[in-house]
C-alpha cells in the first residue's frame, strides 16, 4: 500500500521532467525544484558546505493541490531499504512522516531519518505546504547521497485519499495513485550560510 508499489530499477516510470531552481519569496531560500506531473512540487536545499563523505541536512519543502491526499519521496530512488519522507495536509498545517520498508510491504515508522516541521507549512483553499528541516535522509547503510551531482534519482509517489487520521504521522495512508522515478540537482540546491537560514526560517512566526 501507500509506497507499497514504488517498484525497483526496471519496474519504476521515469518522467523526462527537468530540475530547476525556486527561490521562496517569504523566506529568500532558493531551493532545487522538480514538479511532478500532478503540479506537486519537491524542493530542496543542503548546505554549500555539504559532501558526500559526512551526512547532511536536507530543507524540505513539499507543496501539493488539494486534490493530493498524500505524497512522499524515496530518497534512494526506489521503495526498498531508503528513507521514505511522507507528507499530507491536516488542519491548516502540514504533517511528515518517516518511514522505511525493507521490502515491497507496508512501509513502517522509521527512527532513522528525523524531521523538524517548520514555519510555513499550511493548508489553505488551494494546496498544501510542507517546509521541513530533515536529518538522516542524505546518508543511510552505505548509500551515500552525492551532493555535487545534478542528477541525484530520487522516487515519488501520490494519492488522492487522505490518511484516516491525519494529525497522527503514524497512521496508514493508502495505495497510490500514481509514482515515479525522477532526477534532482543537488549542486544547485546548495546555499550559503545554511544553518543560520534555518534558524531564521525556523522564527518567522507560523
Amino acid at each position: 500500500m501507500g509506497l507499497l508499489q514504488l517498484a525497483t530499477a526496471a519496474f519504476v516510470l521515469s518522467t523526462g521532467a527537468l530540475a530547476a531552481q525556486y527561490c521562496d519569496a517569504s523566506s529568500s531560500i532558493c531551493y532545487s525544484e522538480w514538479v511532478s506531473p500532478e503540479k506537486i512540487a519537491f524542493r530542496v536545499a543542503i548546505p554549500d558546505t555539504a559532501t558526500q563523505d559526512a551526512a547532511f541536512d536536507v530543507l524540505l519543502q513539499i507543496q501539493a493541490p488539494k486534490s493530493v491526499g498524500w505524497a512522499g519521496i524515496a530518497w534512494g530512488g526506489s521503495m526498498v531499504n531508503n528513507p521514505l519522507t511522507v507528507a499530507w495536509a491536516s488542519g491548516t498545517t502540514a504533517v511528515v512522516s518517516s518511514r522505511r520498508a525493507s521490502a515491497r510491504t507496508y512501509p513502517q515508522a522509521y527512527a532513522g531519518a528525523t524531521y523538524t516541521v517548520l514555519p510555513g507549512s499550511v493548508n489553505n483553499g488551494t494546496h498544501w505546504t510542507l517546509n521541513a528541516l530533515a536529518k538522516g535522509v542524505s546518508r543511510w547503510d552505505n548509500t551515500r547521497i552525492n551532493p555535487a551531482s545534478n542528477a541525484v534519482t530520487l522516487a515519488y509517489a501520490q494519492g488522492a485519499t487522505p490518511p484516516s487520521e491525519p494529525a497522527n504521522n503514524n497512521t496508514r495512508f493508502g495505495i497510490h495513485n500514481s509514482r515515479a522515478k525522477f532526477t534532482q540537482d543537488f549542486n544547485a540546491a546548495k546555499i550559503k550560510d545554511f544553518d543560520a537560514q534555518v534558524q531564521k526560517l525556523s522564527a518567522v512566526p507560523a
